[in-house]
């Protein structure tokens, strides 16, 4: 049987503001891909992880907060 463990993170301000700013990158980059998958799903063609990898490296070298 598995059991879980509870722990109680205590965070710095300093540490709780870089979780939240990661928090919040991670989810702009997830909703900009969904957005880009159903966009290209409405138009009849098909977006999958190999291209909007690329797509993702390419955004990193733009933009510094990635």
């Amino acid at each position: 049987m598995l059991s879980g463990r509870r722990y109680l993170l205590d965070l710095s301000p300093e540490q709780e503001e870089m979780c939240e700013e990661f928090g919040n990158i991670c989810r702009v980059v997830w909703n900009t891909a969904l957005e880009q998958r159903r966009e290209y799903r409405r138009r009849g063609a098909w977006m999958n992880y190999v291209p909007q990898a690329v797509e993702l490296a390419d955004a990193k070298r733009e933009h510094e907060w990635l």
